[in-house]
């Protein structure tokens, strides 16, 4: 019964400190939601494999990137 009670008890343990752990990563990356106009063509950056909203991204000819980091990345080589 005792091993039942601590088995229990970790378990309760373990699930406050996930839940923890997942509100400090809301506060620090919240969810970002696609702009409502968006056009809902969704455009892959070649460099890190993202998925973007067409008519968020940056354009370098015929590729699309999400960052401008990823769009210097891409152009340096």
């Amino acid at each position: 019964m005792r091993l039942l009670i601590r088995l229990l008890g970790l378990l309760f343990v373990i699930y406050a400190a996930l839940s923890l752990v997942r509100g400090l990563l809301g506060v620090i990356a919240p969810k970002q939601s696609i702009r409502s106009g968006s056009s809902g063509r969704l455009v892959k950056d070649p460099v890190c494999g993202t998925y973007i909203p067409e008519d968020t991204v940056f354009r370098a000819g015929d590729h699309f990137f999400c960052s401008q980091e990823c769009q210097r990345k891409f152009l340096n080589g």
